[in-house]
């Protein structure tokens, strides 16, 4: 029986922008496209995530990659523009989920857009859980994150659900025999959880 449901943040719970920071950057810091390209998931972006390198010392490497007469407040505010609003309808399902089931947020994020979430999307208070990869220092799709996450719910994998939009994510969670919704699209997930039979008798 499932009790634990695990939600992945970015393109699941809330909409992210990353083409609106891509493009600020390159104007204000006259990058090119495969300059963005490159950072984009690279060992230093990867590693800002997983906790690997405090904010401020983020920001001073990337000045030095990136030379741009940006203040560190700046950056922080450009760099938070990939945090979007709540997917439509998102927030209805997590409200009708919270009735019966531990809801847990597991994201591959830093301090900074965590910062943000919390402060601007009131839904997070609805979850018990976060699994975040800068406190974890480790990324999906990891297996240790997982097993971590299972030890810290004090859960076996077919008590869980695992909802995420990325593939490599879900195939791992299935490993540890974590059931899984692979969608990006709010209304498919109503269908699934309908599907699962989770949904049944919230109403």
């Amino acid at each position: 029986m499932i009790r634990h449901i695990i939600f992945d943040l970015g393109n699941v719970l809330i909409h992210i922008h990353p083409d609106l920071v891509m493009k600020e950057f390159m104007e204000r810091c006259h990058l090119t496209v495969d300059d963005i390209k490159n950072f984009y998931l690279s060992d230093l972006h990867l590693g800002f995530m997983e906790g690997r390198f405090e904010p401020e010392e983020f920001y001073q490497i990337m000045m030095r990659k990136f030379p741009a007469p940006l203040t560190a407040e700046e950056f922080i505010r450009i760099w938070e523009t990939v945090i979007g609003e709540p997917k439509q309808g998102i927030d209805q399902i997590i409200t009708q989920l919270n009735r019966k089931y531990t809801l847990s947020v597991c994201s591959n994020t830093d301090p900074w857009h965590w910062t943000k979430v919390v402060r601007e999307i009131p839904m997070i208070k609805k979850f018990q859980h976060f699994f975040l990869s800068f406190e974890m220092k480790l990324n999906k799709p990891n297996p240790q994150v997982f097993k971590y996450l299972l030890a810290k719910l004090r859960a076996e994998g077919r008590e869980c659900l695992f909802i995420d939009d990325t593939q490599e994510n879900i195939q791992v969670a299935q490993e540890f025999g974590i059931q899984t919704i692979w969608s990006s699209d709010p209304k498919t997930i109503e269908q699934e959880l309908n599907s699962l039979k989770v949904l049944a008798n919230l109403n």
